[in-house]
């Protein structure tokens, strides 16, 4: 049974899996807003791709690791009767080098990314949803943060968080009618990837049961069925989509 349209809010939502994910809950029916950082190109073709499958969906360019401008969102998003009822961080950053070499700068740039903008968003977030006593929180790990991943120390630390914050947050808003899980994709061919030595995905691939990379679409599909009415009782937990990496 698919959830009835609600209001959906994909931050990362103009490239790679964020994209994927806004256009499968908007041909699901629901009213996706996609947020983006700085990428007009990004936001044009998107705007592009969903305008020519027929669908429509709003953008906010917003930094999500910046404090007042998420509160700033949440503010228009109430004005806009579109507070969200489905929130999706799928956004994401790696600066990859051995810990050893890697700089403070960078460090702090990953965390920032991936994980404080993940806690901002979720902060703002489930204020309206407890009013409503309705929500679904979906947020993206890793397998880098069970597993650890060469020259990814601060990835795997930011997507280890994500988990923390993710299984902490469901216990606190459980009682809501809150749901809050993470998937963690293994390799994905998206624009995040693209950087990886070849080496270095072949080397993933050898250590992937399934022998492949994954699509978009497919952790898409994952998150869509964490939106599904059918997943109201599954909350506090990561599932894995990578072909059997972790």
């Amino acid at each position: 049974m698919s959830a009835p349209p609600r209001n959906a809010l994909v931050i990362g939502g103009t490239k790679g899996i964020g994209r994927a994910v806004a256009r499968r809950l908007a041909l699901d029916g629901h009213h996706v807003t996609c947020v983006y950082r700085r990428d007009e190109a990004a936001r044009e073709q998107c705007a592009r791709e969903l305008g020519e499958a027929g669908l429509s969906v709003a953008f906010e360019q917003v930094d999500a690791t910046e404090p007042a401008e998420v509160l700033a969102l949440f503010s228009r998003l109430a004005h806009a009767e579109r507070e969200p009822d489905l929130l999706v961080n799928a956004a994401g950053l790696t600066r990859d080098a051995p810990l050893a070499f890697l700089s403070v700068a960078d460090f702090d740039a990953v965390l920032a990314s991936n994980l404080k903008a993940t806690f901002l968003v979720c902060q703002q977030a489930v204020k309206p949803m407890v009013r409503r006593r309705f929500g679904r929180i979906i947020n993206f790990s890793s397998p880098a943060a069970l597993l650890g991943n060469e020259g990814q120390a601060a990835y795997a630390a930011a997507k280890a968080g994500v988990l923390g914050l993710t299984k902490t947050l469901a216990r606190e808003v459980a009682r809501y009618g809150i749901t809050v899980n993470a998937v963690s994709p293994g390799l994905v061919r998206t624009e995040l990837t693209a950087h990886l030595p070849e080496q270095k995905v072949e080397e993933l691939l050898r250590k992937t049961p399934l022998r492949r990379a994954g699509t978009p679409e497919e952790v898409a599909g994952m998150v869509r069925m964490l939106c599904d009415e059918a997943a109201s009782y599954l909350t506090g937990q990561c599932l894995s989509i990578d072909g059997g990496l972790s």
